[in-house]
């Protein structure tokens, strides 16, 4: 690691009214880098540490334990005129949509922009710095303490640095993602990125979140239903209690309820290695949400993530997992990010039986860039016929 790169200034800011200087001088620019230090061990939601800015030339570290006042910097993060450059950003927009209430728009994620022009999709920061600018930096401080005080001059570097390369990264990111005409598909990934961080807090996506659990495709519709309720329980309990989703309630202890589905709290305690509060302080809620629940709809069996495939299904799931690596292999697009796996399956599952180009179905997570990309090919791979 050569020091002279990894040298750098800042300015730590812990004044509401410094802030507001700030932000008054950055409410100018287009473009402002951001990163975040937090803690998230024992937590349902991530606690802020640090929130490091770069503004192009120099670096600010604020401490989100003594500004007690962010109205001026939650203007800048909704400032649509101000572009926010993150790097792997998923964990920070939750920490900026459950502190600030608001997210960083519009985003410009530099992991994401880096997937879309060969680097593999989910290059760290320091490689890609490395490989965009040759300057090597080091490892940071990923397992620190950032909440405690006062910081380490060792923390405040790396934190430093971890936001100093961001506006060269955008630079540069951004000229090629202009020369090879990616833009406008990575702005939609980027989009989509702020829509995953409001959906998960939005209450009325829960009831969807069962089709997700691993061994949900084994349940009938009367222990779908007991699976529904129980997935909304652990949410508003997660968040009630600040705590892990897995503290709650494993998604295998939700799926054993609702096989056996228990309604006495004998036969709850007869099932075996579940978390321990589920037999004990939750256990009236859990066999009241047994007794409560509804049978879903019959044709919720067909988008259930999990079952196993047949020998056709699984021969043309072949087909299309090449398809896909051809064309990130021609386009240097990741290949996770035209079509994971539990994604083709879903395409499979949709189009097994189209005989019709034309008709090509598509998950609702399929965006249209990926849509344009993907049809000739997949539909190629399932044996459907053009009309040409």
């Amino acid at each position: 690691m050569n020091d002279s790169v990894n040298a750098v200034d800042y300015t730590f800011v812990s004044l509401s009214r410094e802030l507001d200087q700030l932000c008054d001088k950055w409410s100018h620019l287009p473009v402002l880098a951001l990163d975040t230090e937090f803690i998230r061990v024992n937590t349902f939601y991530p606690k802020p540490g640090l929130i490091q800015v770069c503004d192009g030339q120099d670096v600010y570290l604020l401490d989100p334990l003594d500004i007690d006042d962010f109205s001026s910097f939650k203007a800048l993060l909704n400032n649509p005129a101000i572009c926010k450059v993150l790097h792997s950003s998923s964990e920070d927009l939750v920490l900026f949509l459950n502190f600030f209430g608001m997210l960083p728009e519009p985003l410009f994620d530099t992991q994401k922009a880096a997937a879309f022009l060969g680097y593999g999709p989910s290059i760290s920061y320091q490689n890609l710095v490395n490989d965009m600018t040759g300057i090597a930096l080091g490892k940071g401080e990923t397992r620190s303490n950032w909440l405690h005080r006062p910081l380490s001059e060792q923390q405040l570097h790396y934190a430093a640095l971890d936001v100093k390369y961001l506006p060269e990264l955008y630079k540069r990111l951004c000229d090629q993602l202009h020369a090879r005409d990616r833009l406008a598909m990575f702005q939609a990934e980027c989009a989509a990125m702020i829509d995953t961080a409001v959906r998960i807090e939005d209450e009325a996506s829960w009831p969807n979140l069962y089709q997700q659990m691993g061994a949900a495709w084994r349940l009938n519709t009367q222990q779908l239903g007991v699976l529904q309720l129980l997935g909304i329980w652990r949410e508003q309990q997660a968040r009630l209690r600040d705590t892990p989703r897995t503290w709650v309630a494993r998604d295998a202890d939700l799926i054993q309820i609702a096989e056996r589905m228990p309604e006495t709290l004998s036969e709850l305690k007869s099932l075996k290695e579940m978390s321990r509060n589920l037999y004990n302080k939750d256990a009236d809620a859990i066999l009241a949400l047994v007794c409560k629940a509804e049978p879903v709809p019959q044709d919720v069996l067909e988008n259930i993530d999990g079952a196993p495939l047949n020998h056709h299904q699984r021969v043309l799931l072949k087909k299309m997992q090449k398809a896909v690596g051809l064309i990130a292999k021609q386009s240097g697009i990741a290949e996770e990010l035209l079509a994971r796996k539990k994604v083709l399956i879903r395409i499979l599952r949709l189009n097994e039986n189209v005989e019709d180009w034309n008709m090509i179905r598509w998950p609702s997570e399929v965006r249209v860039w990926q849509q344009t990309l993907l049809h000739e090919p997949i539909a190629q791979a399932l044996g459907v016929k053009s009309d040409a």
